[in-house]
């Protein structure tokens, strides 16, 4: 819009610089002054009327010109005017998404119980940061089996292998968090030279936060019979059973993988999951994983 701001300029600075050139070689008082026409000798009206004629014809340029300009002018009058508006709408917007995301950070501090940086700083009188503040991420995947969030250093995740099939993940810790949605995660298990596990940096549309362990367990002489539950009854820890047919990623007995399953089936006390899962060689074989390790499948 610049450019074209500039260009019009240009057209009504030379237009106005050609008016004046014009007026300058051929102005009307340099016409010859007469009051009486009879009295000229014919050479001196010829060149009278060649003047007039010559002035005529300025003047049809020079209100050209003007018009040019004119039009000119009015259209870097509408250009400024519509950079004006834009500006001001750009400001607007921006104040309200910083007040949306202020609004969203106080929300999700009160989650999480982490202080956002608004109040942490009214709390120390407007000084600097709580020394108690931690980074704080969150998994892409919401659902209500399972929390997507915080996710914190510590944390264990389900994390989608790269360059592999999209329903592989495999079980690793959160060793640091590098913003809300960026982590760097470590494999547990180490490889087939017992070296340390992998390192890997993951966004948060490549894991699944796994519920931490319960610090309460239930008392032994509970009933911990096979009887399925079918509704959405939340059980300790927080955690929604799963209604039947719920399609899921779980992680298989005896590895650190996760493979796709179907739920058919809770035990009472919501801690056992029963599932089929896909590909499996013997038919119709059930299998029973801790509720934990069952995460929702990250539905497109």
């Amino acid at each position: 819009m610049t450019q074209e701001i500039e260009g019009n300029w240009d057209i009504v600075i030379a237009s106005l610089q050609d008016i004046c050139n014009s007026n300058e070689s051929l102005s009307f008082n340099n016409t010859h002054d007469a009051t009486n026409f009879s009295t000229l000798p014919p050479d001196e009206l010829i060149k009278l009327q060649q003047d007039i004629i010559d002035h005529k014809s300025n003047i049809g340029t020079a209100k050209r010109l003007i018009d040019t300009s004119q039009q000119n002018l009015m259209a870097i009058i509408e250009q400024l005017q519509k950079r004006a508006a834009a500006q001001q709408a750009a400001a607007v917007a921006a104040a309200a998404a910083s007040k949306k995301s202020e609004q969203v950070s106080n929300k999700r501090a009160t989650r999480t119980g982490t202080p956002s940086k608004t109040s942490s700083a009214r709390e120390g009188g407007g000084g600097g940061r709580s020394k108690n503040t931690r980074k704080v991420g969150r998994s892409f995947w919401t659902s209500k089996y399972n929390p997507s969030g915080p996710v914190i250093v510590g944390s264990e995740v389900a994390y989608k292998l790269k360059n592999r099939h999209s329903e592989e993940w495999i079980q690793c810790e959160v060793v640091k968090v590098i913003s809300e949605m960026k982590f760097e995660i470590r494999d547990p298990e180490p490889d087939e030279n017992n070296n340390p596990g992998q390192t890997f940096r993951a966004g948060y549309k490549e894991i699944l936060l796994i519920p931490p362990e319960r610090n309460n367990e239930r008392d032994d002489d509970e009933d911990e019979d096979d009887e399925d539950e079918d509704d959405d009854e939340v059980e300790e820890g927080g955690l929604v059973n799963y209604v039947y047919g719920t399609k899921v990623l779980a992680r298989y007995p005896e590895t650190t993988t996760f493979y796709p399953a179907v739920v058919v089936g809770n035990k009472k006390d919501g801690k056992i999951v029963r599932l089929k899962f896909d590909g499996e060689e013997e038919v119709n074989k059930e299998t029973e994983v801790e509720r934990r390790l069952v995460l929702p499948f990250p539905e497109k």
